[in-house]
């Protein structure tokens, strides 16, 4: 289970998909053209076959040029995308409608995700709240709220990309600064986040657990 998506990381930097591209992983690239809410590629591989989904970010550049949402994967060429705004994936009901980004042809391309990042990021909240990756626990107990960690997640997916940043540039201070205030944004958001516990598989909360407390077990 991963809490946050790549456009989560958006709304705290909107550009962390571009700057951070060495921290990132490359899942298709090449040309394509926009018109509104729709990108199609003319060059480049199947956005099927590469696995791109609905809450990645396209990168463009040219004409038009900046990191939007991909709300959905029509087919192999075609992408459904949308400047970012509040509830863009809202928790229940329909999705609202997505803003264009306007029109342009000849445009480049590529989609980069920090799934590694959020993965490892998850992993340790879960393991903070009792469900170790890979256990009987982890396998049959779920999470009733896991929207409860997307703060958690995004912020500390943040961090580990900023010190991948700073350990590599000639001048990493600000990307430092960044990421010591992800950090302790993380920590906060860690101490906020209540998460309830289905135990037993009977779809009802059983245990209330918070990832930024730490629990003592009698041995």
């Amino acid at each position: 289970m991963v809490f946050c998506s790549d456009v989560d990381l958006l709304y705290w930097e909107p550009d962390v998909l571009k700057e951070a591209a060495l921290a990132s992983q490359t899942l298709v690239n090449g040309t394509g053209d926009v018109a509104g809410t729709v990108f199609t590629a003319s060059t480049g591989a199947s956005f099927v076959d590469q696995k791109v989904e609905a809450g990645q970010v396209i990168v463009l550049t040219g004409a038009v040029a900046g990191c939007f949402a991909i709300t959905a994967v029509s087919d192999a060429t075609n992408l459904e995308i949308s400047v970012l705004y509040d509830e863009l994936f809202p928790e229940s009901g329909d999705a609202p409608p997505g803003v264009g980004v306007g029109t342009a042809s000849g445009l480049g391309f590529v989609i980069r995700s920090f799934w590694a990042q959020r993965k490892v990021v998850s992993d340790l909240l879960m393991q903070a709240v009792g469900l170790v990756p890979g256990t009987a626990e982890e396998a049959s107990d779920v999470i009733l709220n896991p929207r409860a960690l997307k703060r958690a997640c995004t912020l500390g997916t943040l961090q580990m990309i900023y010190s991948a940043m700073a350990a590599v540039a000639s001048e990493p201070a600000t990307f430092s600064l960044r990421a010591d205030l992800y950090e302790r944004l993380y920590r906060r958001a860690l101490l906020a986040a209540q998460v309830d516990l289905d135990l037993n598989g009977d779809g009802l909360l059983d245990s209330r657990r918070s990832p930024g407390l730490v629990r003592m077990v009698r041995a």
